[in-house]
C-alpha cells in the first residue's frame, strides 16, 4: 500500500498479523436503476466469455470485460478478461462505449481503476469456495469492489463463512483474500460489476467509514 496511507487499528507489525481484518463493507456509491437496466439490456447482447477457471465453479459463470490490459486491448476477449498481470496498465475496452450508465458509475470512483468487468452467475450455479491471495486492503495496494446490478433473494454470497447482504444496486468492498463463494439457486442470473482499484485515501476512507462493515472471524498473516 502507498507509504502515506495508514490503516487505523489494522497492522500489528510486531506479530506480523493483521487484526482486525475487514471481511466486507457497504459503500455509499449509488446508480440510477432505470438507466442501468437499459445498459444491462445492451450488455447482455455483447460478447461474454465463459470463465476459464472451470474447476472453480459449477453451472454457468461468464464475464464481459470493460476495462482491459492495454497490451490486450486489440486482442481476443479471453485475453482481455483473464490475462491480468500486476504490472498491467488498464484502459477502457470496446464494450464500455455502449454502456453509458456503467461508464458514468465508474467515473464516480476517485481512485485509479484497474480492471472492471461484468460477472454473470447463471441460475442454479455456484462459485466454489476460493481465495484471491493478497487481494485486500490489509495485504496489498488493491481492493475489489462488487456492485450488484441484477440479483434475487436466491443468491447467497459468503465471505469468511458470513453472508454478505448484497441487495439490488448496493455496492460492497469484498476482502477477496478471505475464502468466499457464491451460490445462485434461483431461476434468474446474478450480475455484478466487479472492479479492482488501487487503494488511495479516498477509497480507504470510504471503506473504513462504512456504517455497515463486518470483520473476519480469523486473523490473517501478512505475506512478504
Amino acid at each position: 500500500m502507498n507509504d502515506d496511507i495508514l490503516i487505523p487499528e489494522v497492522v500489528n507489525a510486531g506479530e506480523n498479523i493483521v487484526s482486525p481484518v475487514i471481511s466486507f463493507a457497504k459503500l455509499e456509491i449509488f446508480y440510477n436503476v432505470k438507466k442501468m437496466s437499459a445498459d444491462l439490456l445492451v450488455a447482455k447482447k455483447l460478447e461474454w466469455v465463459r470463465h476459464v477457471n472451470t474447476q472453480c465453479y459449477q453451472g454457468g459463470w461468464d464475464v464481459l470485460p470493460l476495462r482491459v490490459p492495454v497490451e490486450h486491448a486489440d486482442k481476443h476477449v479471453i485475453l482481455q478478461s483473464f490475462a491480468i498481470e500486476s504490472s498491467s496498465s488498464f484502459i477502457d475496452g470496446d464494450h464500455l462505449q455502449y454502456l453509458p450508465s456503467i461508464s458514468e458509475l465508474l467515473s464516480e470512483f476517485k481512485c485509479n481503476i484497474l480492471s472492471a468487468r461484468l460477472m454473470r452467475l447463471s441460475p442454479n450455479s455456484l462459485i466454489k469456495p476460493h481465495r484471491d491471495l493478497g487481494l485486500s486492503i490489509e495485504l496489498s495496494a488493491q481492493a475489489r469492489i462488487h456492485i450488484s446490478l441484477e440479483t434475487s433473494e436466491h443468491v447467497e454470497f459468503l465471505v469468511d463463512d458470513l453472508k454478505v447482504p448484497i441487495s439490488q444496486s448496493s455496492c460492497w468492498y469484498i476482502n477477496a483474500d478471505a475464502e468466499h463463494s457464491v451460490i445462485n439457486t434461483g431461476d434468474t442470473p446474478r450480475i455484478n460489476l466487479v472492479i479492482d482499484c488501487n487503494v488511495n485515501e479516498w477509497l480507504l476512507d470510504l471503506i473504513m467509514n462504512s456504517k455497515d462493515k463486518t470483520y473476519c472471524s480469523k486473523k490473517s498473516k501478512l505475506r512478504s
